[in-house]
């Protein structure tokens, strides 16, 4: 519940989160009825042109060779089958609605790419594993990851950052967002999906897709499709990693650990993925790259596997949680080790309730680098880092011990100040941007200069104002100090604003 209260404040742009599509709802319903009408479906069908194109063109491709040309999409539900019908629908209305982002430099094609890749995946594994939850499991393979859509939705300049470092580290999604964020998008998308209002069959597997083995639940079925999950995002990492045998062995452990090793022929269910998605991906405008025959990699990434002892494969793992356990506890964010964007939000939310019960005053500042882009175009990446660690290094000598600072995104801060009143508050962000104009940094001797604009807002006397509201206030006079030249401070006051 705790989690659930993080996650709902952190993405309180409801206009922002991903939805399940109107038209996916309704097929939705209706499958889920005890006795599903292939009209009725059909009819939901008809009702959106569009989709109904997708779904006779995939009818008529060569994934299925029919002898005649099928024009009726009632003809086509009746021939593809209700679950088959359910998931081709769902597919193409979700990747329509979310094509492309401008913002956080997320790749959508790999992301949708990946996505099928899972669904596929996961249906396979089903149908070696649990039969009747084929279907099932190609909708969560398909959503698995929807939690990386709804950050880089939600959070765009957050999520910026964690791309950036994902390019630089080369780690995981999750990983990279626990240690930036404070979370990840395992949790988000669970959230997520629960607030669409789908069972837990279908949202705790989601929500533990990475690590099964934290799942808490006596379900059956919910321990099955965990398990189905993980196994399906490892076979997404057996097609994106470069060290393919490695991944191999990862799945072959795994399998013995949830005793599934002998229902399933690892190589035999990858070349079915590599078949399937090769027909799935052009159906979706997806393209596919030039790569070698899928079956010569599989075969030297076996080979390779050989020389890699299963006790290696076993310590990696080992070595893995403990990476990852380390990480969750992480409250700092690793470049500047000021606080991360989640353990902002708990302190504000603490702060706020300190000031509201014992009726004292408590602001906010939020602070970025002007023209931060400039720098980075001009003398690079690294300088742009190093940059923002003397910002940090600046923010801290300035403020008190009993002051909060965080790295709110890429190169924007926060500030809470703990029993301020908004003139001293005034007055400390003032002194921070005289702070920061004369600062001198030098980079490879290429000196830096640099100056900040400032958004100053506090907790009026009531006390009555979520710190979603307080951020929405000081977000709002530091874009008015953007839009007036920069380099000065702008302050919410009341309902107004002012240099």
């Amino acid at each position: 519940m705790e989690n659930e209260m993080t996650l709902a404040g952190i993405l309180h742009r409801k206009d922002r989160l991903p939805t399940l599509p109107g038209i996916a709802m309704r097929i939705l319903q209706a499958v889920q009825k005890e006795e599903p009408d292939l009209e009725e479906i059909a009819e939901i069908l008809s009702t959106d042109p569009p989709l109904s194109a997708e779904v006779l063109k995939i009818i008529n491709s060569s994934l299925y060779s029919l002898p005649t040309k099928i024009t009726s999409v009632f003809h086509a539900v009746k021939l593809l089958g209700i679950g088959t019908v359910k998931n081709l629908a769902l597919s193409f209305s979700l990747i329509k609605s979310y094509r492309t982002d401008e913002t956080t430099g997320l790749n959508y094609t790999l992301f949708w790419k990946n996505s099928l890749i899972g669904a596929v995946s996961a249906r396979l594994l089903s149908e070696k594993i649990q039969p009747q939850l084929a279907e099932d499991a190609f909708f969560m393979g398909l959503l698995h990851d929807i939690g990386i859509l709804t950050l880089s939705r939600c959070m765009p300049k957050q999520y910026s950052l964690v791309i950036r470092e994902m390019e630089k580290t080369g780690h995981a999604y999750h990983e990279t967002e626990t240690q930036i964020l404070g979370f990840n998008h395992m949790a988000v998308g669970e959230y997520l999906v629960k607030s669409w209002g789908l069972p837990e069959t279908f949202y705790m597997p989601i929500g533990c897709h990475h690590d099964p083995e934290k799942l808490d639940t006596d379900h059956p079925y919910v321990e099955t499709l965990s398990n189905i999950l993980h196994l399906a995002a490892l076979y997404i990492d057996h097609f994106n990693h470069p060290d393919q045998s490695l991944r191999l062995g990862l799945f072959e452990r795994y399998a013995q650990t949830y005793d599934l090793a002998d229902k399933l022929n690892i190589d035999e269910i990858g070349l079915q993925i590599n078949a399937q998605t090769q027909h799935i991906f052009p159906l979706f405008e997806i393209d596919l790259r030039e790569e070698k025959d899928y079956s010569a990699m599989l075969e030297a990434a076996r080979q390779e596997l050989i020389d890699l002892s299963a006790d290696f494969v076993n310590k990696l793992i080992d070595q893995k949680h403990e990476i990852e356990t380390l990480r969750e506890q992480v409250t700092r964010d690793s470049m500047t080790q000021l606080h991360n964007y989640q353990r902002f939000h708990e302190l504000l939310r603490q702060e706020i309730y300190r000031a509201s019960r014992y009726k004292t005053p408590l602001a906010l500042i939020l602070t970025d680098i002007d023209y931060f882009k400039a720098i980075n175009d001009n003398l690079g990446h690294l300088a742009g880092d190093y940059a923002i660690k003397a910002v940090a290094n600046g923010l801290k000598k300035v403020l008190r011990e009993s002051d909060h600072v965080a790295r709110y995104g890429g190169e924007e801060f926060a500030i809470i100040l703990p029993e301020t009143t908004l003139p001293n508050a005034i007055r400390v962000a003032e002194r921070i941007k005289e702070t920061m104009n004369s600062l001198e940094i030098v980079f490879e001797n290429s000196p830096i200069a640099l100056t900040m604009s400032f958004g100053v807002a506090s907790l009026p006397p009531d006390g009555q104002l979520s710190g979603e509201e307080l951020i929405q206030r000081a977000d709002c006079v530091l874009y008015q100090a953007k839009a007036r030249g920069r380099n000065q401070c702008c302050v919410f006051n009341g309902n107004s604003s002012r240099a």
